[in-house]
């Protein structure tokens, strides 16, 4: 049985509050899901330590400022569109610096490189692994259980519900429930 839990808005939604009204909670969720995602970008390309929290809080005011204009053109959309903000800021900091990065910056801004893949891989994975934990204390523990078992530990159902102590049909539930809960908070962020 599901927990009483407060509702998550999808993804998209948020993005479109962040675009239309922003509220201080829409704000502290940008910061909390990509802050430091964006300061382990940032330090890769050779951000100085003492500058990455600035170069994470512009480029997230430009993600509130700009978001309006951002058109959801398919999977992986919203993150290609912030890894070019990213790239674009580390870029202007170190043209200011008149340093070299420790990227091809050019290559961080195109969705057709290895670089730029590795950073999208790494994009999804840190959101999912955080959708993970934001949504586990929502569900029963048994539910939860039997969602790990079929889903990381690749276990049958039947399997699950024993292990869980839940019935075949609540195991399958558990793993739907789950699943749809987990999509609804990345949808349009993660592929």
């Amino acid at each position: 049985m599901r927990r009483k839990g407060p509702q998550v808005d999808t993804s998209v939604s948020w993005l479109g509050r962040l675009a239309a009204s922003p509220t201080a909670a829409d704000w502290q969720r940008l910061v909390d899901a990509y802050g430091p995602l964006l300061a382990a970008w940032a330090g890769r390309a050779g951000v100085p330590a003492a500058d990455r929290d600035d170069l994470v809080q512009e480029v997230l005011v430009v993600v509130v400022r700009r978001v309006g204009e951002f058109e959801h053109r398919g999977p992986g959309a919203f993150r290609a569109w912030l890894r070019c903000i990213v790239a674009n800021h580390v870029r202007a900091l170190f043209r200011a610096r008149r340093v070299a990065a420790w990227v091809d910056l050019d290559q961080l801004g195109r969705d057709d490189t290895t670089l730029a893949r590795a950073w999208d891989r790494e994009h999804d994975e840190y959101l999912a692994a955080r959708a993970v934990r934001l949504v586990q204390g929502d569900f029963a523990p048994a539910t939860w259980l039997a969602f790990h078992r079929q889903v990381v530990g690749g276990r049958s159902a039947g399997e699950a519900a024993a292990e869980a102590g839940l019935s075949l049909n609540a195991a399958i539930l558990a793993k739907s429930r789950v699943l749809k809960r987990l999509q609804a908070e990345l949808c349009g962020l993660v592929e």
